[in-house]
């Protein structure tokens, strides 16, 4: 069975209400101001049970002009329209503002009821048809079925009936298999059960087990039951009506434009979008506006992009600064009416969710704009990683974009001549070619010069030290992005691993090179002095003692500090060899007692000054702690 929603259209008293009544047996003017004015106010909600595969969830909207934005909050979620239209009144201004408002919101089928036929004679009946006909041409109702019906006689409902059978056979179903969301359009308590909310579900899948979060105040609540069609059920889906019984949101929290969801989301302040200006007034370059999408409302201000001033009956790309945020994506559909919600100025589509501000109108971003207008997804995906600057997860980007998983995949392989896919275990990660060729050349370069400089190595930069060296800025680049070019560039044997750090594939280290062999005399050299510690034990003077170059004493003493067989402190030189020794020394002697400088300097048979500085390096290492003038080992192990 499909998932669909059919909803009423149409000019206030051409009869919406009595056919949805006379084809459900419900009356959806349910408010006793509804009742006592004679016409709806609110949105009503019923559902037409025609059979076992044909079950439809039924919203009936407001036809005056007062209440156009409950139309609008209304029509945002049906899948096909009864457009009703009064045989004895023709075309009305609510007829042609509700068609106009539909066609903006991406309706794409639906039929005409014509009503009271039983009201006029055939020959007005056939006139008011040539008029549908000439009213719907140009627009999705073009050529669509005009049902003559009378709720007062009976005749036309069976045919009317039919044709909702053969639009719900028609009717694609949506997708099942993105983001759950579903507006609140209603919410109540019941005495026994709590909190109810209502509303029409947009996308995706629900299962009354799954955990959910109301947005945007991003409060994770739980089902305690749901339903449809009055039914109690488990599962619910894109197209249907739902009610759910929640744990964790009062009366009082809920707030216009909330909307249930199985995935957090943060609000949009700005978006970029394109409008089509249906009224008779242009657009100035900023103008305010009310911005209605879905349930969700807010004034607004809209940028001109494309042009200075957007003529009746013309398009354009703009960016809209909203002045109340919201939870919006993108492809959804908008409308927009004057500040003063006197009437509807147009409608149009999101593009961008969460676009970059647009200070200036260059043509760079006119383009790029064009093509996201353009509705080929592959540029919307494009989009989304280069304003990223980083490497995005395609399971990120489908819940950003409100995709399936598998048709972002699809789309970046179609992009690909600027987009790098990578994979990393489960994971298909997009960064752009520019940004990914440009990393790769300066990560090889980094590991290349700390090789030179460190050529008795088997080691590389670890991921801190190549990610400090990176010399161009990336807005929000950092060691995530890094990490993943790394893994790339080892999977490629471009680089390899060694502990935790990164050579060139090809490095290895001779052993049995001079400088090897000149290694190993510096570190006798080191280790043989003892305790005797020389003030000239510097890298200048170990350099010009064994005739090496400033690259090749660099690499000598930064191959022995690594290896953890030489320290530096305080310009010198000393053996881990000799201060294993001391420290052996000391634990033999002064474990459990207090010890002076004087008594270590007696121990060791050297100066006071020599002295001193072993112990200062055993202070800095946590070994000796100082207490005034004396010292104590604590329990930190020599390494």
């Amino acid at each position: 069975m499909k998932h669909l929603i059919l909803g009423t259209a149409g000019h206030v008293d051409h009869g919406k209400t009595s056919l949805v009544r006379a084809l459900t047996g419900f009356d959806c003017d349910t408010h006793s101001e509804e009742q006592n004015r004679g016409i709806t106010i609110h949105l009503g909600f019923t559902y037409l049970n025609l059979d076992e595969e044909h079950q439809i969830g039924v919203i009936d909207v407001p036809g005056h002009k007062d209440f156009v934005n409950t139309m609008i909050s209304g029509a945002s979620g049906i899948d096909f329209v009864m457009l009703v239209i009064a045989a004895d009144s023709g075309i009305m201004p609510q007829t042609s503002e509700h068609l106009k408002i539909m066609q903006l919101l991406q309706i794409k089928t639906g039929f005409v009821a014509l009503t009271k036929t039983d009201l006029v004679d055939e020959e007005l009946i056939e006139l008011a048809k040539l008029e549908i006909e000439e009213f719907t041409e140009n627009t999705f109702l073009a050529d669509c079925p005009i049902i003559e019906v009378s709720t007062k006689t009976g005749v036309g409902l069976e045919a009317v009936k039919a044709e909702i059978i053969k639009q719900i056979d028609q009717a694609e179903q949506r997708d099942l298999k993105i983001i759950f969301r579903m507006y609140i359009d209603r919410i109540f308590t019941a005495e026994g059960y709590g909190t109810i909310v209502n509303g029409t579900v947009l996308s995706g899948k629900l299962q009354k087990e799954d955990e959910i979060i109301i947005l945007p105040n991003r409060k994770s609540v739980r089902i305690r039951g749901m339903q449809k069609f009055k039914k109690e059920t488990f599962e619910i889906f894109a197209g249907d009506r739902a009610s759910l019984n929640i744990v964790g949101l009062k009366r009082d929290e809920f707030k216009r434009g909330m909307l249930i969801s199985n995935h957090d989301r943060k609000q949009s302040v700005m978006i970029d979008c394109y409008l089509e200006n249906f009224s008779n007034k242009p657009l100035q370059l900023w103008s305010t506006v009310i911005f209605l999408s879905g349930t969700f409302k807010t004034k607004a201000r809209v940028h001109l992009i494309d042009c200075d001033k957007l003529e009746p009956q013309a398009s354009a790309l703009i960016q809209i600064d909203l002045d109340f945020p919201g939870i919006l994506y993108y492809d959804d559909k908008f409308i927009i009416r004057d500040s003063s919600n006197d009437y509807t100025i147009g409608g149009g589509r999101i593009i961008d969710a969460f676009p970059l501000k647009h200070k200036k109108r260059p043509a760079a971003l006119i383009e790029r704009m064009k093509l996201l207008a353009s509705q080929e997804l592959k540029y919307v995906v494009l989009n989304e990683v280069e304003k990223s600057n980083d490497v995005v997860d395609s399971k990120e980007l489908s819940f950003r974009l409100n995709l399936s998983q598998g048709a972002v995949k699809s789309l970046a392989n179609e992009v690909s001549d600027k987009v790098a896919i990578i994979q990393q275990n489960d994971k298909e990660l997009y960064i752009l070619n520019e940004l990914q060729e440009k990393l790769n050349h300066e990560i090889t370069n980094i590991i290349r010069r700390h090789h030179l400089q460190n050529n008795l190595s088997n080691q590389g930069p670890t991921l801190s030290d190549i990610t400090k060296h990176i010399t161009f800025s990336q807005g929000s680049l950092n060691k995530s992005v890094i990490s993943v070019i790394l893994e790339d560039l080892i999977l490629k044997n471009i680089i390899k691993k060694e502990a935790e750090t990164y050579c060139l594939f090809t490095h290895n280290v001779d052993h049995n090179s001079s400088l090897s062999i000149k290694k190993d005399e510096v570190l006798s050299y080191i280790d043989g002095i003892g305790f005797d510690i020389p003030e000239e034990n510097t890298k200048e003077n170990i350099q010009k003692k064994f005739s090496l170059k400033g690259q090749e004493i660099n690499s000598i003493l930064n191959y022995l500090s690594e290896a953890n067989q030489i320290l530096f402190y305080d310009n010198i030189y000393v053996s881990l060899t000799v201060l294993r020794k001391i420290y052996a020394m000391l634990k033999s002697n002064f474990s459990d007692q207090e010890f002076k400088i004087s008594e270590f300097r007696d121990l060791l048979g050297t100066n006071r000054k020599i002295a001193l500085y072993f112990l200062e390096i055993f202070d800095k290492r946590g070994i000796t702690q100082r207490k005034e003038e004396v010292r104590i080992l604590t329990n930190k192990e020599m390494i």
